[in-house]
């Protein structure tokens, strides 16, 4: 007797099947038997992802990539991605981790895990090398230049220095003049800011004082990437302590890793 064919809802539900069977958790194993991990990096937000002379995706999340991969044994599949459709690549399984200077947030969360994090940018305090400016406190009476609607005028907005002018520009390279002209006494970016500051301007007297608060950015996986979550938490962990994370993130963002959080 043959064998009736499936119905329609019958396909639907042997699809649905197949659909979740490909979209099952990772595990160390087969991820090293298929010799292959899929990695979704920007490519539009230098330094961390770019494309280089070549053509070819690189930067600081790319480098650390590749070095993840070489750690785990596979090779690595560079997949490029965009702000928007990241997360909905990892949930669908066209990649099986995101090193996309993806800042951690509750609600986030809900969508991916999050490693500890890796990388971050910092809101800080530059100014001449002459000055001292160890602690917060020293910045009680200054002058200190931020531009509008930045990183650095919510925290400022927030918790005013006791006795500091808050001077605003339209932009922070617009502070940055402001500070080196001396119509302020130091002035407010990010320490990605600062560093491009700095290579753009080599003889301006001027470098990072204060680190004031860091926005961290974790990789992310699938919520139940239990196995490669943990195996990713570990490599973080061992570049941190030898030291190889701090050289990557000084090597394209030409400013000392910010201090970060363990999650």
């Amino acid at each position: 007797m043959n064998a009736r064919p499936l119905s329609k809802f019958a396909f639907a539900v042997c699809l649905l099947f197949a659909m979740i069977s490909s979209l099952s958790a990772q595990t160390i194993s087969s991820l090293v038997s298929a010799n292959k991990i899929k990695i979704g990096v920007l490519v539009d937000f230098p330094p961390f992802g770019l494309m280089n002379r070549n053509q070819e995706p690189d930067g600081f999340d790319i480098e650390l990539a590749k070095m993840m991969a070489a750690a785990l044994g596979v090779q690595p599949e560079i997949i490029p991605v965009s702000n928007a459709n990241r997360i909905p690549y990892l949930q669908s399984g066209r990649i099986d981790v995101l090193v996309a200077s993806l800042g951690i947030t509750p609600e986030r969360a809900k969508q991916v895990m999050f490693t500890t994090p890796y990388a971050g940018t910092a809101v800080v305090v530059a100014g001449p090398k002459s000055r001292a400016l160890t602690s917060l406190d020293q910045l009680a009476n200054l002058r200190i230049a931020i531009g509008r609607g930045s990183a650095s005028d919510a925290y400022f907005t927030r918790l005013p220095p006791k006795g500091a002018t808050i001077l605003k520009f339209d932009g922070e390279a617009s502070a940055f003049q402001a500070a080196n002209s001396g119509q302020a006494d130091v002035f407010s970016t990010s320490n990605i800011t600062v560093a491009s500051l700095r290579e753009a301007n080599p003889n301006a007297d001027f470098e990072q004082k204060l680190e004031l608060s860091t926005q961290g950015n974790g990789m992310a996986v699938r919520l139940d990437a239990f196995e490669l979550h943990q195996w990713l938490n570990t490599f973080i962990y061992s570049v941190k302590i030898n030291g190889q994370l701090n050289a990557l993130y000084e090597k394209w963002v030409k400013s000392p890793l910010p201090v970060l959080p363990n999650l």
